[in-house]
């Protein structure tokens, strides 16, 4: 891969400032979901009309919770549950701390060639205590 960086993204939960024409690099969107995390990875090319959502952690979130449902993923109860605070823009600082763990791994495996999940699939995780 390219050390190339073509992207920039600034707080995806309040609002992007991201350059993306002619990316080379998976762009990561992590998101603070008060009671977890979640993050999203769109590959070069593809997806990029997810950073035109109007409120895309609000967008994210339901987009999860309604993947979990049709799907009958287990262990998603917490984001469900988290809606409300989510509409309500309410943060948590160790749900960014789970974000910033997630994106952490998910950018070591991108620099290694490992295989990662991406749009329309996505990571998700309760809080770390």
């Amino acid at each position: 891969m390219p050390g190339k960086v073509d992207i920039i993204v600034e707080n995806v939960n309040e609002g992007s400032s991201c350059r993306s024409k002619d990316a080379i690099i998976p762009l990561i969107l992590p998101f603070d979901f008060v009671n977890g995390a979640g993050a999203i990875v769109v590959m070069p090319g593809e997806g990029r009309d997810l950073l035109n959502k109007p409120n895309l952690r609000q967008w994210a979130a339901n987009y999860m919770v309604g993947y979990c449902a049709f799907w009958n993923v287990e262990g998603c109860n917490w984001l469900r549950n988290s809606l409300t605070d989510i509409e309500n823009c309410v943060t948590d600082d160790t749900a960014n701390k789970t974000a910033a763990y997630m994106c952490a791994r998910i950018a070591a495996n991108i620099a290694v060639g490992r295989e990662i999940k991406h749009f329309p699939r996505f990571y998700q995780c309760k809080n770390l205590e």
